[in-house]
């Protein structure tokens, strides 16, 4: 809010969830969404004339209604005819078989969505196995031909980020890499405001798991070996060394292999490789093919800089 230079890179997230209208306006790629009572006591509601007078928004805002702010609804919200609703897009949230919740009112609600092609369909579950639960939702959902896009939200309450790496990673990953679900929604210690939330790790953890199952790709992929006593550099130093200088080259495959023994085989779909090939000397592959051989290790990362180069894979950062 500070400043109103504004950074969106092909890792910034498309919609945030805010369960108010915030006072200051957002860069043009970037959405909200919030429950429909905000929706439209903001006035963003398209039938309101301060939606088409541009009073009651935020400064920058006037004019942008549906644009910016998107509504979400509950299933009985969203059956609900006398709710008004957004005419191009709603995100509505469908409980998948969490116990003790009533799921009376989900063939009504699969009737009113197969019709309705503003809808994107928000899965979650507070079972222990929720992953099994959102699948079997995704069935329900295929055997009724609905072709809504869904997003699956999974909140954490572990206590450290790298436990809840594991499990939103576990939740959602298996169901993308079957081809199920459109896009992710995390959310970490819902209603425990004492602990601090590091957005900025969420956000990379998303997107890691989007390029992981080959959802989207926004970042550099590397293919490393686990090192053994044949590794020839300090695997873990090197890796740092060639990613700082290559993180922002969306889609490129770059494999970092310890030796020439295993390396070449286990990199066989890297579009380039880094590869030890005896005491202070890299071997530089483009593909499977060898470039140069026997570089020395203090200038091999700038010779790879220059193999990306030549073969049009690099961009300015």
């Amino acid at each position: 809010e500070a400043s109103d230079k504004w950074n969106i890179s092909d890792m910034a997230a498309d919609y945030i969830f805010c369960n108010q209208v915030l006072p200051f306006a957002l860069p043009g790629t970037l959405k909200v969404i919030c429950y429909y009572q905000i929706w439209q006591s903001a006035s963003i509601a398209p039938s309101s004339d301060s939606y088409r007078d541009g009073v009651g928004l935020p400064a920058g805002q006037a004019g942008l209604g549906e644009a910016k702010y998107i509504p979400i609804f509950d299933g009985v919200q969203y059956l609900d005819d006398k709710i008004q609703k957004s005419s191009s897009l709603n995100f509505v949230m469908i409980d998948c078989f969490s116990e003790g919740y009533n799921q009376a009112s989900l063939e009504e609600l699969f009737e009113k969505i197969k019709k309705d092609n503003t809808v994107v369909i928000c899965l979650s579950s507070t079972n222990l196995n929720a992953m099994q639960s959102i699948r079997r939702m995704f069935i329900e959902l295929t055997n009724r031909d609905i072709k809504n896009p869904v997003v699956m939200i999974t909140d954490s309450s572990h206590n450290t980020m790298d436990e809840s790496l594991v499990h939103y990673a576990s939740e959602t990953g298996p169901l993308l890499l079957d081809g199920l679900g459109d896009g992710l929604c995390f959310g970490y210690h819902y209603g425990n405001a004492s602990v601090p939330v590091d957005y900025r790790w969420l956000n990379s953890i998303a997107f890691g798991i989007l390029q992981a199952t080959r959802t989207r790709i926004s970042k550099t992929e590397y293919i490393s070996c686990p090192s053994c006593g044949r590794t020839l550099f300090d695997l873990q130093e090197t890796t740092a060394k060639i990613r700082a200088v290559t993180h922002h080259l969306k889609g490129v495959k770059i494999a970092i292999m310890g030796c020439i023994v295993n390396g070449p085989g286990e990199m066989a779909d890297a579009d380039f490789g880094y590869v030890g090939s005896g005491p202070g000397k890299i071997t530089l592959y483009r593909g499977k093919e060898i470039v140069k051989r026997n570089v020395n290790s203090e200038i091999a990362v700038d010779e790879l800089i220059n193999i990306l180069k030549e073969n049009e894979a690099w961009v300015e950062p």
